[in-house]
C-alpha cells in the first residue's frame, strides 16, 4: 500500500483521479473508509448458521468457523480485503489500528470466550481449559491459515478443507479424543 497512489487506486477501479481525489484526500482515509463500510464477517454470515449455541455450542463454535473459512475462500470481496490487510499494509497513524479490522473480521474475544465458557459448563471441553490462553491458539491458528492461504492459495483448497482444518484446531482445545468428541456433535 506504501507504494499505491490515490491514482493507480483510481485506475484500478476504473475512474477518473478527480472522482477519488474529490472523495478522499488520502490513502489512509479510503483505507479507513474501506473497513468502517466492511460489516463484520459474523454479520455478514450470520444467516448462515444453525444458532444454537445453548444445545449445543462447540458443534455452533465449529460451524461459525468452518462458514467463516469458507466464505473467505469463495467471496472475491473478502479474500481482497484479507490481502491488503495481510499482505499490502504497512499501519500508520492515521489509518484504522489493525486491532479494530481484526475486530471487523470476525474473530470476537468476548462472543468466542463466552462460547468456550458454556462449552466447558456444558463438560464438552476439560474443566481445566484456560479460556484465555484457548482464545489466543484459535485466533493464531486462524490467521496463520487464512495468512498461508493467500500467500499461496493453490498449497491447498481453503473451501473444500475448512472443516478438516477446522477439525484439526478444535482437536486441540478438546484433548485426546477431540476429534470424535467435534464430529459427535
Amino acid at each position: 500500500m506504501t507504494s499505491t497512489t490515490l491514482a493507480d487506486i483510481a485506475d484500478a477501479a476504473g475512474v477518473t483521479r478527480g472522482a477519488v481525489y474529490w472523495h478522499f484526500a488520502s490513502k489512509a482515509e479510503l483505507f479507513n473508509e474501506m473497513w468502517q463500510q466492511q460489516l463484520p464477517l459474523r454479520d455478514l454470515l450470520q444467516h448462515e448458521f444453525n444458532l444454537k449455541a445453548d444445545q449445543d455450542p462447540l458443534s455452533t463454535l465449529r460451524e461459525k468457523f468452518i462458514i467463516g473459512l469458507q466464505y473467505i475462500a469463495n467471496n472475491p470481496r473478502q479474500r481482497a480485503l484479507m490481502q491488503i490487510l495481510y499482505q499490502k499494509c504497512e499501519f500508520s497513524s492515521d489509518m484504522m489500528p489493525e486491532a479494530e479490522i481484526r475486530k471487523r473480521i470476525g474473530f470476537s474475544y468476548p462472543i468466542i470466550r463466552s462460547i468456550l465458557q458454556l462449552c466447558i459448563r456444558n463438560g464438552l471441553l476439560p474443566a481445566e481449559t484456560n479460556v484465555e490462553i484457548s482464545l489466543i491458539v484459535l485466533h493464531s491458528a486462524f490467521t496463520g491459515i487464512i495468512k498461508n492461504w493467500l500467500v499461496e492459495p493453490g498449497q491447498f483448497d481453503l473451501y473444500r478443507q475448512a472443516p478438516a482444518l477446522v477439525d484439526n484446531i478444535m482437536s486441540i482445545l478438546c484433548g485426546a479424543n477431540g476429534r470424535q468428541t467435534i464430529a459427535s456433535h
